[in-house]
């Protein structure tokens, strides 16, 4: 039987995007996009519930050796978080003052149907790098 090839740290990570939109659409959020990307940063997914517009960093671990999802949102990620969301902003003045930064995480524990457990921290870290979860 032929060796089924793993997917490559690219495809997890479009693979948990994928189910963390999933998982936001559910909860009522709308997603405005996904991956956007400029010279300053990445931001994984906006969306928009409640007129507030939502920054979402999505974090995936396979396993408890690398320490949970949440950890691996360093203060550097939230500066480019921040500042990429700062361009988003700037390029869209119509938009609403109300915003804030979300973490979702698909952890190593399994949910009922044998699949990483996702969790939602809303309003989880500000633009400084705290913590707020």
């Amino acid at each position: 039987m032929p060796k089924r090839k793993s997917l490559s740290t690219h495809q997890k990570g479009k693979w948990g995007e994928e189910r963390a939109a999933f998982f936001l659409r559910l909860k009522g959020y709308r997603i405005l996009e996904k991956n956007y990307r400029v010279p300053s940063g990445e931001i994984d997914l906006i969306a928009w519930k409640n007129g507030t517009l939502v920054f979402v960093e999505v974090k995936a671990r396979k396993g408890r050796a690398q320490g949970t999802p949440l950890e691996a949102v360093s203060p550097h990620k939230v500066h480019r978080l921040s500042a990429a969301a700062a361009f988003y902003l700037a390029q869209r003045p119509c938009l609403p003052a109300a915003c804030r930064f979300d973490v979702v995480t698909l952890g190593p524990e399994k949910n009922w149907a044998g699949l990483g457990k996702l969790r939602h921290f809303e309003n989880a870290f500000s633009t400084e790098g705290f913590f707020n979860v």
